[in-house]
């Protein structure tokens, strides 16, 4: 999330992080494929999943937070009401391949709609789970990626929710190896040396071609990531469940909706200061008012 929060940070002699936030929305759909199917998996299998209850219990979790985040942002930009928050509304922004839509209103919010497309599929595709889907998934993706021309790359490689239910799928299929899987190995060096592997993965990334870096640039890293974390036995893991980092991860999503809009408005009001003392403001204030939200929302929407 700080990776994805540093991507939208620039001020004074502090670049945009464009790595982190490329890597950290393939993330965030590869994880939540892997993390549908732990939750569900069986239940799709075994006839007890519940398709409405599952898209409610998703729904309920990011559409109220996503709705106050729209009304905040035609609150202090005074936008009209026209088309395109009609699409945020109806989180269909990120179906339309032209920048004004998919990137308007409160901008990250496009994530929400391709997640809930994926969302959407999972039952489908978890039971179709096979081979033969894999190859088709996988030649999708080649298709995708050669084809098209480099100025839709964010409408169709970045945004677009069926190339992006390919880094979902991943996810799956990455779980139903993993639910397989007995064997012992050597998790903590694994941790630190995957760590290693992301940074270098973020390290080449202006190297690599414009097409790569949505998403291919980091699937062969963050699949093993997901992997050897998600057993959760290294000490990189055990500092991850420390208190402080599991208290701001409980609120991850908060600070994911609110972070571009606060950001925004705390570079333009705020005095001219050293750009290490912004960004300190910047996170301070994007955790604080995203704690918050989280105790209100958690009390409202159980």
């Amino acid at each position: 999330m700080m990776m994805i929060f540093m991507s939208h940070f620039a001020y004074r002699d502090i670049r945009a992080f464009d790595a982190g936030g490329d890597c950290g929305v393939v993330f965030f759909f590869m994880l939540s494929g892997f993390l549908c199917s732990l939750g569900y998996g069986p239940r799709v299998s075994n006839g007890s999943f519940a398709y409405g209850t599952f898209l409610w219990n998703r729904f309920k979790k990011l559409y109220p937070l996503h709705l106050l985040c729209l009304l905040f942002f035609l609150l202090v930009s005074h936008a009209p009401l026209d088309g395109k928050v009609l699409l945020n509304v109806l989180l269909l922004q990120s179906w339309v391949p032209d920048v004004d839509y998919y990137f308007s209103c409160n901008s990250v919010s496009w994530f929400l709609s391709s997640l809930m497309f994926c969302y959407a599929m999972f039952p489908v595709l978890y039971r179709s789970l096979s081979w033969q889907l894999t190859l088709a998934v996988a030649v999708f993706c080649v298709a995708a990626y050669w084809l098209t021309p480099a100025d839709r790359i964010n409408a169709v490689l970045y945004v677009n929710p069926v190339v992006r239910l390919a880094d979902f799928y991943w996810g799956m299929l990455l779980y139903r190896f993993f639910e397989h899987d007995k064997r012992t190995l050597p998790v903590g060096w694994l941790e630190v040396l995957l760590v290693v592997l992301l940074a270098v993965s973020l390290f080449v990334y202006p190297f690599a071609d414009a097409k790569l870096r949505n998403a291919p640039l980091y699937w062969a890293v963050l699949a093993p990531f997901i992997w050897v974390f998600a057993r959760g036995e290294g000490f990189v893991s055990r500092w991850l469940k420390t208190a402080p980092m599991v208290f701001l991860g409980s609120f991850v999503l908060p600070v994911f909706l609110t972070h571009q809009l606060l950001i925004g408005i705390l570079l333009h009001r705020l005095p001219a200061m050293p750009a290490v003392l912004m960004l300190a403001v910047c996170v301070f204030v994007v955790l604080t008012v995203s704690w918050g939200i989280q105790i209100i929302f958690a009390r409202l929407f159980r």
